[in-house]
C-alpha cells in the first residue's frame, strides 16, 4: 500500500509527463464500434469496475440542439475511449482518452486551445480491485499561465495553487472487499484528508458510503431500495418542508418575510440553501442569492436527509429529467401554505426553489408553481424583480 504523500509525488510526475502524450489524446481510437453523446459529463472514472462502467448520466444517439454535448466513443463492451466537448461562449475545446491495462485505468484530457493536459485521473488495480485513486484537475486559473512554447508550463502551474486541484484516496480492501479509504484533497493549496468507512449487510452487499470530516459526516452512498422514486421524493419533499419551516420559526418576527429562495444545484447540492428576503430589504431583482448578503443565509444538515437523499439524488442524475427540482419545487409550497397560515410572514410570502444555472429564466413559472399567484407576480414586475 502506497501512502498519500508517495500517490501525491506520483501523479505530479504522472501529470508533468502527460504534456509529452499530447498526440496520444489526438489519436483517433481503432477500436471504438460506437458513438453516444451526453448534455452532462459522464463516465467519470470512479464509476469504473472489471465488469461494468456506469456513464452516470444519460446516453443518447443523437446530439441535442445546442450542441454543446459530450461526444464519446465506445469500444465493443460499451468502455468509452475517446471524449470531445466545447464551450462554445468561451471558445474552448477539450478531448480526451481512456487507456485500459492490466494494472491501471487512465484518462488523459487536454484543452486543444493551450494544449495542457487538464485532466490526468489513474486508477491502480490489483486482482481487478480498484486500491487508489489519483487526480489532477487544472482550472480556469490556469488559461493565463497556458502557453505551447513555454516548456516551463508544468512548473508554473505547479507554483500556483489556485491554478489546479488534487484528489487522492488509498483504499483498504480486505479479501476482495473495500472497508475503509484514507482520502487527501488539496484545493487552493489547501489540504484535508478525510476517511471512508463503508457498510455492508449480512449478505456482504454495500449499503452506505460515509466520509468522515472533523466537524461532520457525509453519506456519499447508500444502496437502491425497494422504495419507488415517487415515494422517496414524497417524503424528502415533506422533510425539508418541515426543517425549513422549524429554521424560519426561530428568525425574528419583525421584519416580516416576504420571500425565501431554496437555492439548489441539480447536479451538486440537492440540499438548498435558504435565502431570505425580507419587507426591510432593498433589492434589484427575485435572484436572492445574488442579492442578499451570504451572512444571511441559513443552511439544513445534509446529513439529516440520510440516506434517503443520497439514494434519491443518485436515482435523479440517472434519468435526468429534473427530479430534484420537482421535489424541492414541492417542498416550496408546502413552506409557502404552511408559513402563511403559521408564521408571521407576509401575506404574499412565497418560498421558490431555483437552480440559476439552469432555471434562471423560467423564474416566473417557479413562483407560480410554489404558490404566486398573478397579482403578485404582477406585483413584482412592476417593481423590476421579474
Amino acid at each position: 500500500m502506497h501512502d498519500l504523500d508517495t500517490l501525491r509525488a506520483d501523479l505530479i510526475t504522472r501529470w508533468t509527463r502527460a504534456f509529452d502524450r499530447v498526440a496520444e489524446v489526438m489519436r483517433e481510437p481503432v477500436d471504438a464500434v460506437d458513438t453516444v453523446y451526453t448534455v452532462y459529463p459522464a463516465f467519470p472514472l470512479e464509476n469504473f469496475t472489471a465488469t461494468k462502467f456506469k456513464p452516470g448520466a444519460r446516453l443518447s444517439r443523437t446530439p441535442s440542439k445546442d450542441g454543446d454535448d459530450y461526444k464519446f466513443r465506445l469500444d465493443a463492451r460499451g468502455r468509452p475511449l475517446q471524449v470531445r466537448f466545447s464551450h462554445t461562449v468561451n471558445g474552448f475545446d477539450w478531448q480526451g482518452i481512456y487507456l485500459y491495462g492490466t494494472h491501471d485505468v487512465e484518462y488523459i484530457e487536454v484543452c486543444l486551445q493551450t494544449g495542457v493536459p487538464s485532466v490526468y485521473n489513474r486508477l491502480a488495480l490489483k486482482d481487478g480491485l480498484v486500491v487508489s485513486e489519483q487526480r489532477f484537475l487544472v482550472n480556469g486559473g490556469a488559461g493565463a499561465l497556458s502557453s505551447r512554447t513555454s516548456p516551463d508550463l508544468p512548473r508554473r502551474i505547479l507554483d500556483t495553487p489556485e491554478a489546479y486541484a488534487l484528489y487522492l484516496v488509498q483504499y483498504d480492501v480486505q479479501r476482495g472487499i473495500t472497508v475503509a479509504a484514507v482520502e487527501h484533497h488539496e484545493v487552493g493549496g489547501e489540504t484535508h484528508r478525510p476517511t471512508l468507512t463503508y457498510e455492508y449487510d449480512a449478505a456482504g452487499s454495500l449499503q452506505r458510503i460515509v466520509q468522515h470530516w472533523p466537524d461532520e459526516t457525509r453519506t456519499l452512498f447508500a444502496a437502491k431500495t425497494k422504495t419507488t422514486t415517487k415515494s422517496l421524493a414524497e417524503d424528502l419533499s415533506a422533510r425539508i418542508a418541515t426543517a425549513v419551516l422549524t429554521r424560519l420559526a426561530t428568525l425574528p418576527s419583525t421584519p416580516r418575510l416576504q420571500a425565501l429562495e431554496l437555492s439548489y444545484r441539480e447536479h451538486d447540492s440537492p440540499i438548498p440553501m435558504l435565502v431570505p428576503l425580507t419587507e426591510a430589504d432593498q433589492v434589484d431583482s427575485l435572484a436572492l442569492s445574488a442579492n442578499v448578503a451570504g451572512g444571511r443565509w441559513l443552511k439544513l444538515d445534509d446529513e439529516s436527509f440520510a440516506p434517503a437523499i443520497t439514494e434519491f439524488t443518485a436515482r435523479a442524475e440517472a434519468s435526468d429529467n429534473g427530479a430534484v427540482g420537482k421535489m424541492l419545487r414541492a417542498a416550496a409550497l408546502r413552506i409557502t401554505k404552511k408559513a402563511r397560515a403559521e408564521l408571521p410572514v407576509a401575506p404574499t410570502f412565497v418560498a421558490f426553489a431555483i437552480d440559476w444555472e439552469l432555471e434562471g429564466d423560467e423564474l416566473a413559472k417557479i413562483l407560480k408553481q410554489c404558490g404566486a399567484d398573478a397579482n403578485q407576480l404582477k406585483a413584482w414586475r412592476k417593481l423590476g424583480w421579474l
